[in-house]
Formats: C-alpha cells, sequence, structure tokens
C-alpha cells in the first residue's frame, strides 16, 4: 500500500476541495447559462419561423388572387374565345406562338419572375403558352379534370416531370362564361427558386447564424425547399424526426432533436396553413453553434476557478513544506544510515520539538559511525586472521607433505629398486610399480606446490604465476597468454601469497565456469599501483543474476582485495566472455604488509 505522507495529505485534501468548488460553480454557472441562452436561441427562432411562415403564406395568397384575377379579366376571356374557335386535331396540342398572338397588355402585366410557364387551355383542348419557358410533359388530362372539379383556385404539389427533371407547383383556375359554363382553364407554374427565396438564405446576419436554416417538409417526410446543405434536395431528401412527426399532428413547438442530416440542432416547427398543400416549416440552428457561448463562458469560468486554485494550492504547499521539510531531513537521514551512511548530519536550528529530536539524531549517527568503525575493524582483523591461519595450515601441510610423506616415497622407492635389482627374474608388473611410485611422488609434489609454491618465496611472484599458466596449458586446453608490464616491486611475502591466491582463483574459475579456449593474465607495476588484469573468451555470465555470496571463487577474490585496500571491477556478458580487473595499492618501503591497507 502507498504512503501519503503529510504533504501528500494536505495537498490531495487541498486538491479535492478545490475541485469540488470549481465543479459546483462551473456546473451551476453552465446550467444557468445554457437555460438562458437556449431560451434566447429558441425564441430567436420562432421569430424567424414566424415571419417565415407569414411571407409563405402571403406569396400563395398573393399567387391565387393572380390567377383569380386573370380567370375575371375580359382580356384573359377573349383569348379563350379566339382560342376555341380555332380546330384542333388532337387533344392538348399547344399552339405556336409564331402563329398565333393573343398578347395584350393584362397578359403582360401577369407575366412575373416567378412564374415559370402560363398557359390557357381552351375548351376543345387546345393549349396556348402565355408565358413558355420549355413547357412541361404536364398530365393535362389530370390537370383539366381536377381544376374543373374545383370550385376555387386549384392548387397541385411539387410534381416531377419524366423528361425535363424538373419541379414545379400549379395553380390553375377554371375559365367561364356570363352564364358560368366553363370555357376553358388558366394554369400558372411556380418553380423552387420562387420558393427558396423566402426560405433560404446563407446571410449569417439574418438570425441563423453559420449553420441555421428554414426549410418546408410535405406529409410524406420529403422536402419542399432547398436544403443549406444538401443539393437537389426538393422531393429526394427524407425528413423524418421528431418535429416533423410533432408539426403534422398539430403541435408547433421547439425541441432539441436531431435533424436529417443526424446533427443535433434546435428545431422550431409549426404547420403553414396554405389550401390544398399539406406542408410544415421548420427553422433549425446547430446546437454545437448555439451553445458555443454556453462553453467559453464554462471554460471562462474553469480558467479563473484553476487560476484560484493554483495559488491557493501554492500557499498550501509552501506552508506543508515548511512544516514537513525538517521531518522529511530526518527520515531521509534515518534511511541513509540504515543503508550504512553514517556521513550524514541534521542541520536545523529550532527550539522546537523537532531541533531537539535532530540533535538527539546527530548524537546516534556519532555513536553508530564509532561502532560501525569499530565493527569493520574487528572485521578486517577476523578475516585477515582467517586468511593467514588458512595460509599458514596450507604452508604447514606444504612442508609435511615435502618433507614428511615425500621423503618417504622417495625412501620407498630406492628400497624397491634395491630390491628389484637383486631379483634374477623381473616381470612387467614390477616395471609399472616402478611408474606408479613416480606418479605419486609427482603428484605430492604438485599438492605440496599448490599448498606454498616454493618459487613464491624463492623466485617471486611473476615466476610462481608463469608456473601455474604454464601447468595449466600443459593440462587443459586452455591456452594461457602471460604478460608482465612495468619495473618490478620488492613485496613482502604476505602481499605476494594474497595475490598469488586471488590470480590462482580467476584461473581455477576460468578452468570450472567458462569454457573458454584463450585465456590472458596481464601484471603490470606502476609507481604506486600493481594493476591485475584476467580475461577469458568464454561462455560468460548475466552480473545482475549472479551475487558474490553465491560465488566462493569470486567472493575469496574480493575479500583478499578488500584486506589490500584494493578495487575489483567484473565486466562480463553472456557469450562474450569475463575480464576481471584489479588495482592493489602498494607500499615497497616497508617490509611488512602496511596495517592501514586493511578495509
Amino acid at each position: 500500500m502507498r504512503r501519503f505522507s503529510i504533504t501528500d495529505k494536505l495537498i490531495i485534501a487541498s486538491f479535492l476541495l478545490s475541485v469540488v468548488i470549481i465543479i459546483i460553480v462551473a456546473s451551476y454557472s453552465f446550467f444557468n447559462a445554457k437555460i438562458a441562452i437556449l431560451d434566447r436561441a429558441f425564441s430567436q427562432m420562432n421569430s424567424v419561423r414566424v415571419i417565415k411562415t407569414n411571407l409563405i403564406e402571403n406569396f400563395f395568397y398573393n399567387c391565387k388572387k393572380d390567377v383569380q384575377l386573370a380567370t375575371s379579366s375580359s382580356d384573359i376571356q377573349g383569348i379563350i374565345r379566339e382560342i376555341n374557335v380555332l380546330n384542333n386535331s388532337s387533344e392538348f396540342n399547344i399552339i405556336d406562338n409564331n402563329s398565333y398572338n393573343f398578347n395584350n397588355s393584362f397578359v403582360n402585366e401577369i407575366l412575373k419572375e416567378y412564374y415559370n410557364n402560363i398557359y390557357i387551355i381552351g375548351y376543345n383542348k387546345l393549349v396556348y403558352p402565355v408565358k413558355a419557358n420549355g413547357v412541361d410533359n404536364i398530365n393535362y388530362n389530370l390537370l383539366w379534370k381536377n381544376t374543373i372539379a374545383s370550385n376555387s383556385v386549384y392548387l397541385n404539389d411539387f410534381s416531377q416531370t419524366d423528361s425535363l427533371s424538373q419541379f414545379h407547383i400549379t395553380l390553375s383556375s377554371k375559365i367561364t362564361d356570363s352564364q358560368n359554363n366553363p370555357i376553358g382553364i388558366i394554369v400558372f407554374e411556380i418553380l423552387p427558386s420562387a420558393i427558396d427565396s423566402i426560405m433560404l438564405n446563407n446571410d449569417p446576419s439574418n438570425g441563423l447564424g453559420i449553420s441555421g436554416e428554414s426549410y418546408l417538409v410535405g406529409d410524406d417526410y420529403l422536402m419542399r425547399s432547398s436544403s443549406r446543405f444538401q443539393t437537389n434536395s426538393i422531393l429526394n431528401t427524407y425528413v423524418e424526426t421528431e418535429a416533423v412527426d410533432s408539426a403534422f399532428v398539430n403541435l408547433p413547438g421547439t425541441k432539441v432533436i436531431k435533424d436529417y442530416r443526424g446533427v443535433k440542432v434546435l428545431s422550431s416547427y409549426n404547420k403553414i396553413n396554405i389550401p390544398d398543400l399539406n406542408w410544415a416549416i421548420f427553422v433549425e440552428i446547430d446546437y454545437k453553434e448555439v451553445t458555443v457561448p454556453i462553453y467559453k463562458i464554462r471554460n471562462e469560468i474553469i480558467f479563473i476557478s484553476i487560476f484560484i486554485f493554483l495559488i491557493v494550492l501554492i500557499v498550501i504547499i509552501v506552508l506543508s513544506k515548511k512544516i514537513t521539510y525538517p521531518i522529511q531531513k530526518l527520515n531521509q537521514a534515518a534511511h541513509e544510515v540504515g543503508l550504512g551512511n553514517f556521513e550524514v548530519e541534521i542541520h536545523y536550528n529550532s527550539n522546537d520539538e523537532i531541533g531537539e529530536l535532530s540533535d538527539t539524531f546527530n548524537q546516534m549517527i556519532e555513536k553508530l559511525k564509532t561502532q560501525a568503525k569499530e565493527l569493520e575493524i574487528e572485521k578486517s582483523k577476523s578475516l585477515r586472521s582467517l586468511i593467514d591461519g588458512q595460509e599458514t595450515e596450507r604452508q604447514r601441510l606444504s612442508r609435511e607433505l615435502h618433507d614428511s610423506l615425500g621423503q618417504l616415497l622417495i625412501g620407498l622407492k630406492l628400497k624397491y629398486e634395491s630390491c628389484l635389482n637383486q631379483l634374477i627374474h623381473k616381470t612387467d608388473s614390477f616395471a609399472d610399480l616402478s611408474i606408479l611410485f613416480d606418479q605419486t611422488i609427482e603428484e605430492t609434489r604438485r599438492i605440496s606446490n599448490n599448498l606454498m609454491p616454493a618459487t613464491l618465496s624463492e623466485f617471486g611472484l611473476t615466476s610462481s604465476v608463469r608456473n601455474i599458466c604454464n601447468e595449466i596449458s600443459e593440462t587443459t586446453d586452455i591456452h594461457i597468454q602471460y604478460n608482465v608490464e612495468g619495473s618490478r616491486k620488492n613485496l613482502n611475502l604476505e602481499v605476494k601469497i594474497y595475490l598469488f591466491r586471488i590470480i590462482q582463483e580467476g584461473l581455477t574459475n576460468i578452468i570450472k565456469h567458462s569454457k573458454a579456449k584463450n585465456a590472458s593474465i596481464l601484471l603490470l607495476f606502476e609507481e604506486d599501483i600493481i594493476s591485475i588484469s584476467i580475461e577469458d573468451d568464454g561462455c560468460g555470465f548475466d552480473q545482475s543474476k549472479t551475487k558474490f555470496v553465491k560465488s566462493n571463487g569470486l567472493n575469496n577474490i574480493k575479500d583478499r582485495v578488500a584486506l589490500l585496500s584494493g578495487k575489483l571491477v567484473i565486466i562480463s556478458a553472456i557469450l562474450k566472455g569475463t575480464k576481471i580487473n584489479i588495482e592493489v595499492p602498494i607500499n615497497t618501503e616497508s617490509d611488512e604488509c602496511d596495517k592501514n591497507y586493511i578495509g
């Protein structure tokens, strides 16, 4: 479980308190601002919707007035009478304007821009285009029947022709004579552009911003005016939203919905009152655009709250640091002491309890430092005594083997040879026995030499190391290269033995563990230092997984280097061999080992 300091607790408490305050203030401000801005947006959208509803209703009202005015005009009735006297070979045959020109002053007055085509159909089913911008393929027969059957202006919703794929609305009315008998009909075509001139507005200053739009939808859920975001939307864009459903059940209002694009919007809607057209009007604006000021206010509140929080946090951190700093220093010092570092000292001048604790802690460190030095000296003495005792015992055993057992074996061999010379019949078994005597004597000499090489005291360290290298090269498959550099030093016997044992341990590890083919030993004599390098090309080992306590050879090397106050560096890696570098300080002026090297 993670430990929390006093400083951590103070900082966490202030952080949580500040966060709670920020959340409460920001949430309250955000939701109140959101409600106010949404209400204002809905109010503005309702105003736009009412204005556009009035405009679109008045537009169709005026169009119907134009149609009614035309049907009651004597000029139009005169034109229809002239058409009816013409012969017609087929139904709804179109009269060529070049052959018949019935234009008069009244006709010119009704040629308004938003009327695409105006044509008169006589009782003889002749079609005369008063205004022709390309007569569409109209179902004249159905139009004739519906218009004749209607007692007022017949308004036909958008329809799509088969040839030109052009949408239009038709307003038609029958023309009657003085006895109120129908003598023909007049038809006005309105293009979507006339509707779009009212509904479509890309100006951001129109009250609907950048993403707002107004559009019309029929009871078949198809759009009846152009979309601001989609081309060819009339009778192509399907609009099935909550707002459409509500509008066509006569429930006008406002909602936040997903529009026909799947975008979250604010929608204001109602059904428009145009006879023969079951349409609804919708004014919408993206929710994201409307709420931009809300989030701006929220961000400003959060920024100010965070700024205040940071100031409070800094003050709390400063105060908590001032209170907890001496405690942390004591804790850190205690940790260092626990790791064996007795050089730490607490400097805190205060007359309170923490000051007294610091003084007591410093006194404790001094006592521990003194005790640690005494223990280290005792440990070094014990280790030196142990190693020296081992060397003394080795020397004794070496002498016993050489002087006692060795001499006995030699005497036994001489006695055996004397007896052998007196025998008349000699066999191969006697020869084998002589060889076995020689091998036993040689093995005894080898053991005696390993326990304490005679060359070490007679010829010095370098010769002893050379002899052991040659012996290993002869008895194993490992080729050892031995080099000595620098001026030889007059070392005392104890230092020679320690250095020899270090090299001997290193070579023993190479033989036992390295699987090496080649090895090298370098003895470098410098002015105040002897450097030893032992290197092989063997399998190496992972140093992170090897501890001295698990390797007797390396542990022995480490102990002897420590007793000589030297430095030990081991470099090894898997399949990259091992290299041991040792540096030992020397004192050539003394005949005995300098006791100051004990460490």
